[in-house]
This record gives C-alpha cells, structure tokens and sequence, in this order.
C-alpha cells in the first residue's frame, strides 16, 4: 500500500519548489526592505536556505546524531516562515501604499513575527485544553444519558515527540473515565510498534466499551498496515468504512481517509459504514476530514466527530482551511444533528498555534 514512486516525488519536489518559494519570498521582503548591501544578502540568503532546508534533511538523515535538533530547528522554522509569509503579504500591501515608509514597515514586521512566533511556540507546547460538549442525541435511550466519549485527533507519533508527553495525553484521557475513547486519525507519523514508550501509553488508554480508531490521511503515508497491525496488537478497534454497536443502543460508524484512494484503492465509503447500521438506534460517526456531514446526516447520523485541519495551526494556513472546509473547526448543527471539528491533540512539523489551543475533547450524550 505504497504511493508510486513518481507521485512521491512529484508530490516532495512540488512542496520543496513552494517552501524555498514563501522562504526567499521573505527573505525579499526584508532584504528590500531594509536596503540591505550585496554582502550581508548573501549571508542572510544563505542563513534561509539553511534554515528551510534544515527540516527535510532531517528527515533524510533521520539516524544521524544531529538529525533531532536538525529536524526540530527545521520545524520551528517552518512554523516561523509560515507566520512571516502572512505579516509580509501585508507589509508589501502597505508598503505600496506608503513607500516612503517601507523602512519602518519592515522593521515593524520583523519585530511582529518574532513576537507572534514566541507567542505560538510558547502556545504549541502548552497542555491541551479540556473542551467539554453536551450534545443531544435523538432517540438516544435515557439509559445512556450521560454516556461520555473523549475523542483525541493529530497527534502525529514520530521520533521528534517524546513518549512522556504522550503519556500526559493519555494519563489526562483517562482522568476523565469515559464511557468510549475514540482516535479520529492521525495517531502516527511513522512506524512506532518498537517504541516502547509509545507503546505502552497507548496500552494504558480504557473505557469499558473499548477504544476505537480511524485512519487519518498521515496513517497512509506512514504505512497503513503498520497501523492496523498497531492498533491490532493493542486491542484498539479500527473502523474500516464498518460499524459497531455500543451498549446494544448506540452505533458508531467509521469511514477510512480518502487519501487511501491513492494508495490501495480503498478510500472512505460512507454507504458501506452504514449498512449494517439499525436506523432505530442513533448513530455517531467517526471521520478524520470533516467531510460527509451532509451526506451522513440524510443518513440518519446524529453527531460526527473529526479532526485534521488542526484549526489551521497557523497562518495562513487557518485563513487556508477556514475558506476550504465547510466544517473547519469548532461544533456546528445541521437540523438536529451536530459536528464538532476538533482542533487536534498535537500538531504537525510545527510545535506551534497562533489562534487555537490544542485539546482533548470530552463528549457528553442527552437525550434530544
């Protein structure tokens, strides 16, 4: 289950092209700017192609010694250069309109991307917030009225996050004994079933109707297999476009990442998770991308839960997704049924939020 080796590269070179892009897009912004003289460009132009650079090769020569702080140098920076393409746009735009001040503009923005950033790395590495949601379920038994469900989404396991900092997550999951604890995609970045501190965190997540799983897009990219074989091996259950039911009164569909079309064949099938779904009993769905909604709710699903855009972590990227998803970030309601689109746990690349906090979110079901 291995994307081509073409679209690989297709797909490396293709982001490659636009990082150096937004990166010497910055780097002109401030050179011109200042009026900097030929020799201190070509350092700072070579400091930028260092630092832009430094992320991949860590990722290239990930068993080398330096590759860890490479790689989280690389990540910052990212996150960085993601925040300064956003002040920059709209330093040129004024600057355009106030030339004689593009000195000063400059300066101003320097100083606001190197704030905003401290601000988000400072925010990224926080403790997830607890976002607490009553929803109403129609036809939800009152026997279940309270049934809780704490959903975690994106944490993105690799090599540059530490297993106590995922042992916190799933040590405050369990504070909260939920009835079900659901995994919405994105667990896994790479192979992880030799991390023996990964491993067992994830061994020490419980509620008494079990934990279940569906891909997200990164689980292909990492291995698909590796994951199922995971999440086997830890009694986690992954719902492949399938459906269980819980407490003889509760269905919860799951659908796989689209993204596994371009892998497998096999993508998401909202049609095949629901038919062995009774329509006398509610159901809840489980999908990493907020899509489906509208499609799931004609099928009588109540609430689906997802995650992946990460409320765009940081700009532009949270303008980004906020334009494309029509289900971004946060809970919204279609007649009775609801969505809520989590934020995420962790954070990709980037240990770094601007605008939104990372959570775990704890559902409480009640009768409509």
């Amino acid at each position: 289950m291995k994307m081509s080796l073409l679209s690989f590269l297709t797909f490396l070179l293709s982001a490659a092209a636009v990082y150096l892009a937004i990166n010497y897009f910055v780097y002109w912004r401030i050179a011109s700017g200042l009026g900097l003289s030929a020799q201190l460009r070509n350092v700072i132009k070579i400091l930028f192609l260092i630092l832009a650079a430094s992320f991949f090769l860590a990722q290239f020569f990930r068993h080398c010694p330096i590759a860890m702080p490479l790689g989280h140098v690389g990540a910052v920076w990212m996150g960085i250069i993601s925040i300064a393409l956003s002040v920059f746009i709209i330093q040129m735009f004024f600057a355009f309109i106030f030339p004689r001040q593009a000195h000063a503009l400059t300066f101003f923005s320097i100083g606001l991307v190197v704030l905003a950033s401290g601000y988000s790395l400072y925010n990224g590495l926080r403790p997830q917030r607890i976002t607490t949601l009553e929803i109403p379920i129609t036809g939800l038994p009152e026997s279940l009225s309270g049934f809780s469900i704490v959903q975690i989404a994106d944490i993105h396991l690799d090599r540059w996050k530490s297993a106590r900092w995922f042992e916190s997550i799933v040590d405050r999951c369990n504070e909260h004994h939920p009835d079900l604890m659901v995994i919405v995609g994105d667990l896994i970045d790479e192979d992880i079933r030799n991390d023996d501190g990964f491993v067992g965190a994830l061994r020490k997540l419980r509620s008494p109707n079990g934990v279940l799983a569906v891909t997200g897009n990164h689980e292909y990219y990492a291995g698909v297999e590796t994951f199922y074989d995971l999440c086997h091996s830890l009694g986690i259950t992954v719902l492949r476009n399938s459906c269980v039911t819980i407490a003889d009164s509760l269905d919860i569909l799951g659908v796989e990442d689209p993204t596994g079309k371009s892998f497998d064949g096999i993508g998401a099938d909202l049609d095949k998770a629901v038919e062995h779904h009774d329509p006398a009993k509610p159901a809840i769905l489980l999908s990493h991308q907020p899509l489906y909604f509208d499609q799931a709710v004609a099928k009588g699903v109540s609430l689906q839960l997802s995650g992946h855009v990460h409320a765009g972590q940081l700009p532009p990227m949270d303008a980004i997704v906020m334009f494309y998803y029509k289900y971004a970030y946060g809970l919204f309601r279609v007649g009775s049924a609801h969505i809520y689109t989590s934020s995420g746990t962790g954070t990709w690349a980037p240990p770094m939020r601007l605008f939104s906090r990372s959570e775990i979110v704890k559902i409480v079901l009640r009768p409509a």
